[in-house]
């Protein structure tokens, strides 16, 4: 696994993505590009994938800012505010860090990106960022553990 502090640099280099930041089941930020997520936000996205209902209900918000959440497909859920014109995307990857520090088990990248960049580009990317520098995604959940 990368440290945090080059964390943060690989993040700076994700130029199709505005936002990120990864965070920790124990709502530590790890890592940061243009994101400042408020504590009540983290504690949301630490829970996000235990409740569809409630998570694509209430959207995302990133201080105070509220996304839509459309796609829920855990470990993955995502979404986008904004028109046609000045949408931005959203997306959340839940994954198990490579060396995980203590009392934590899991970890979470947050990102955002403007349009043109669509989900089908940015969650890929999203996947391939944590599988190379983070740890693995979650695997989906399958028919009998849903």
């Amino acid at each position: 696994m990368v440290e945090a502090n080059q964390l943060s640099s690989l993040l700076q280099g994700e130029g199709d993505w505005a936002r990120a930041a990864i965070f920790t089941d124990t709502l530590q930020v790890l890592a940061t590009k243009d994101c400042n997520l408020l504590a009540d936000e983290i504690e949301f996205y630490v829970h996000a994938l235990d409740d569809r209902d409630t998570t694509v209900g209430e959207g995302f918000f990133i201080n105070g800012e509220h996304f839509d959440v459309h796609r829920f497909h855990p470990p993955l859920v995502y979404g986008r505010r904004g028109g046609p014109d000045d949408g931005e995307g959203i997306a959340l990857c839940k994954f198990r860090p490579t060396t995980p520090a203590a009392g934590e088990t899991f970890q979470y990248l947050l990102i955002t990106y403007l349009l043109p960049i669509l989900s089908a580009k940015a969650v890929p990317q999203m996947v391939k960022f944590v599988e190379t520098h983070c740890g693995e995604p979650l695997p989906q959940p399958t028919a009998e553990g849903q």
